[in-house]
């Protein structure tokens, strides 16, 4: 279907010449876009293309100035439904008093600027149900869609089941989608939907959907075709069917959440007619046939938030169905997204909600050690067909009948498992439904889940060069350590069945707590722990700062971290981190202070907000680093010791974006071993997600000049902490013989001052039975001496 209709006001609206003059041709219209960037300029893009893709006008990432005022007009076809689509890369949208203005001929079209996080979108020049956002206001009959993608807003006057419906009025494969408001990108599955039919039903290849509606929401209904099936257009109907009539009573055990008028036929509980239980049941042959190997190359970071993928660029993907069907005799069901539906939890980066307890995938390799490469899908529960019965929920009153089933299509985003980094080898790959038997919104149990695994035994093989995927036919059921089939058992990071070894536990107290993250900053600085599944988080082979941000993330926010919109969310499952190829960071050497012993380390961070860094310095020793951002930013005292530099910050505080060098630390030296003193490896610069950054150096090195003064750098000082670690009085205790005065400062590892005093002796009592148990950190300096050090409390 290629028809027009042209939307004769607007038309009217945008035939004045732009600015005075008229700069287009004959059929054309002129169309401006204001631009005024804020102090990140170059993360603002935008189009305005066509449905058919043609883009007329657009500006790319990095083409924009900071602060800067931008215009751009260009003419457009008269005739042509068009939108403007504006982004941020960095998800902020554009600060004030940025802004951006579209304008078609003289009349503003849309503007904004802090009312969007990635992107927003505007059409504009269409008819109306051309675009979602000029969908025809739609009541009960008949009517004819007349371009690829119809759209229709429909308001219920009465609330019960609606029939949306296309059969018997087409000779030609039709698709309906329904949503519950406009935005996001159109898919031609039922991504994004509340209903959707396309050949589900007796009347394939036409389509039908039965939704439940409720006055109180507006439906936007999508009429379509599957491939340009349809030439000319689509005849459909809507049809009230009237009310939802059953057992009104929630303690009745066939209570039908749905229904408004009582047909009487309410039971007690416990009554022998009492339907016996929902019953989800996942089809095994449907996911041996459909599982496949893809790739995807992605910059999207809500795939990695939410598990669906592992890293960015292109990845190793197997794709697959999972087809859920309830086989019980009472009907599974979940409800309302919502903040006090407790079965939820809100996805803040795609902006909608998951149903916790629906569908889990996880491999397995053969001893039964889970990979840690699944996940839990669940953004929609829906009646997408039924054997017996009649569907009735939607995402919007999620739930599945009984005789009725639900289809996440191998085509949808995530229904798939990243195997980029997973090895050669034979697996047991797993998909499974409530396999805790969590009971629905209304307290019913599944009476059986046995049913709720299905499983399929995949190979992975690289030795042709690249990837291949194939099934092995002898898969027996999955049996965990403790010989259950389809058991939860597992083995832990120590290799014990059912062991309770926490990944990040150093101290081994069973608790993943801040002293831990401090003792990971301690043995980067040190290089004094080996490296093991328990305490190498992000199973690099290294100990690092990346150990100790990623386990500061797990105490800050834990497993069941509560997100905005309701829910929560698990940020302890090790082994976890990303490289996140679209952040790249730069360190460079911004100063030098020769006479005074130091060099000023600056960092770009243009992409990202930075949590924590770990750099290698060579020509130096290091004797104590400063912290050179604001305070009130990034409130942390950095660590050094022999060549290294760590700086973290445990509360999750960032450093702010900057598309210069902006400073960043002072190394203090107190020994220059070699004629060059150099930044000689950047081990590690995390971004706000917790996730590596892509690092290069620049002009790393200056050439070390003696001073010409009569002063030398600073000596070091020897000093310790005894006890260390101390349950009791500790004192601090180092060498005086000239009686210098010392100045002495202890910090906790968030870099707080707890405590401060003048020393001219060659000791002093610490007053730790005030400080509680952890990780501290102590600094001594007078004119010709400097001394630092770290100490625990137990």
């Amino acid at each position: 279907m290629k028809r027009r209709i042209l939307y004769p006001l607007l038309l009217l609206l945008l035939q004045t010449a732009a600015f005075g003059q008229d700069p287009c041709a004959e059929g054309q219209i002129s169309v401006t876009v204001e631009v005024q960037t804020d102090s990140y300029g170059y993360e603002t893009a935008w189009t305005v293309s066509d449905q058919a893709g043609t883009v007329y006008g657009s500006a790319s990432f990095f083409d924009y100035a900071n602060h800067s005022f931008y215009q751009s007009t260009f003419c457009v076809p008269d005739s042509t439904c068009l939108r403007f689509r504006i982004q941020d890369s960095f998800g902020d949208g554009i600060f004030a008093p940025g802004f951006y203005r579209l304008i078609g001929e003289q009349d503003t079209l849309a503007e904004g600027g802090q009312n969007f996080t990635e992107e927003a979108a505007h059409s504009f020049n269409c008819a109306p149900g051309e675009e979602c956002d000029s969908a025809v206001p739609v009541s009960e009959g008949f009517y004819t869609a007349h371009y690829d993608d119809s759209w229709y807003a429909f308001t219920p006057d009465s609330v019960g089941t609606y029939l949306i419906s296309t059969c018997g009025l087409n000779d030609c494969d039709t698709k309906i989608w329904i949503y519950d408001g406009c935005g996001g990108e159109i898919a031609e599955d039922n991504q994004g939907t509340i209903f959707y039919n396309n050949d589900e039903g007796d009347c394939a290849p036409a389509a039908t959907v039965e939704a439940f509606f409720d006055p109180a929401f507006t439906y936007y209904i999508r009429i379509g075709d599957h491939e340009n099936a349809c030439a000319d257009s689509i005849n459909w109907e809507l049809t009230y069917l009237g009310p939802v009539v059953g057992c009104t009573d929630p303690n009745s055990c066939n209570f039908n959440p749905l229904a408004t008028i009582d047909d009487g036929s309410c039971l007690p509980q416990g009554d022998p007619d009492c339907p016996a239980a929902p019953d989800l049941v996942v089809d095994q042959g449907i996911l041996a046939s459909s599982i496949y190997l893809s790739t995807i190359n992605s910059t999207d970071p809500c795939l990695i938030e939410e598990g669906c993928l592992h890293g960015y660029g292109q990845r190793d993907i197997v794709r697959f169905t999972t087809w859920i069907a309830n086989e019980g005799e009472l009907d599974y069901f979940i409800g309302q997204p919502s903040t006090d539906n407790t079965q939820f939890t809100y996805d803040n980066c795609h902006e909608h909600f998951h149903y916790d307890g629906y569908a889990e995938y996880v491999l397995y390799q053969e001893d039964g050690t889970e990979i840690p490469i699944g996940f839990k899908n669940g953004f929609c529960v829906i009646d997408l067909g039924c054997t017996t019965g009649s569907p009735q929920y939607g995402c919007n009153n999620m739930g599945i009948t009984a005789g009725c089933h639900d289809i996440y299509s191998s085509a949808l985003e995530c229904q798939w498992i990243d195997v980029t980094d997973v090895p050669d080898g034979r697996y047991t790959f797993v998909t499974r439904v409530n396999w805790d038997n969590a009971p629905d919104k209304l307290g019913r149990i599944e009476k059986d889940t046995l049913n709720n695994w299905a499983q399929v035994c995949i190979l992975l093989d690289r030795s042709s060069g690249s990837l291949e995927m194939s099934l092995d036919e002898e898969c027996d059921p999955y049996i965990d350590c403790e010989g259950t089939p389809y058991g939860n058992a597992v083995i832990d990071c120590e290799g014990n069945c059912g062991g309770t070894a926490l990944r990040g536990d150093l101290d081994q107290n069973g608790n993943q707590e801040t002293a831990d993250a401090y003792a990971y900053v301690g043995h980067a600085l040190d290089g004094d722990l080996t490296p093991t599944p328990c305490n190498d988080l992000n199973e690099d082979g290294r100990i690092t700062v990346y150990d100790a941000s990623l386990l500061s993330n797990c105490y800050l926010y834990g497993t069941l971290h509560p997100h905005t919109g309701g829910g929560a969310h698990d940020h302890c499952n090790f082994p976890a981190g990303v490289l996140n190829t679209t952040d790249t960071t730069l360190l460079t050497i911004l100063d030098t202070n020769f006479e005074e012993g130091y060099v000023d380390i600056g960092l770009h961070n243009s992409s990202a907000r930075i949590n924590a860094y770990q750099f290698t310095m060579e020509g130096v020793v290091v004797q104590q680093v400063e912290n050179l951002v604001d305070d009130t930013i990034y409130p942390i005292s950095p660590y050094g010791a022999g060549q290294t530099v760590i700086g973290i910050s445990y509360q999750d505080s960032t450093i702010n974006k900057s598309n210069a060098f902006q400073p960043l630390c002072r190394v203090h030296f107190s020994e220059v071993t070699e004629d060059f003193i150099c930044i000689s490896v950047i081990d590690e610069i995390i971004n706000l997600d917790q996730e590596q950054t892509v690092t290069y150096l620049l002009d790393p090195c200056v050439e070390y000049e003696a001073p010409t003064g009569t002063r030398d750098l600073i000596q070091q000082l020897e000093a310790k902490v005894v006890p260390n670690p101390a349950s009791g009085p500790a004192s601090l205790q180092f060498k005086n013989p000239a009686g210098d005065v010392y100045q002495l400062e202890v910090r906790n590892a968030n870099g707080q001052l707890l405590y401060a005093q003048s020393i001219a002796g060659n000791s002093v009592e610490l007053p730790t039975a005030q400080w509680p148990a952890g990780l501290y950190f102590y600094r001594l300096s007078s004119h010709q001496r400097q001394g630092s050090g770290r100490f625990s409390i137990q």
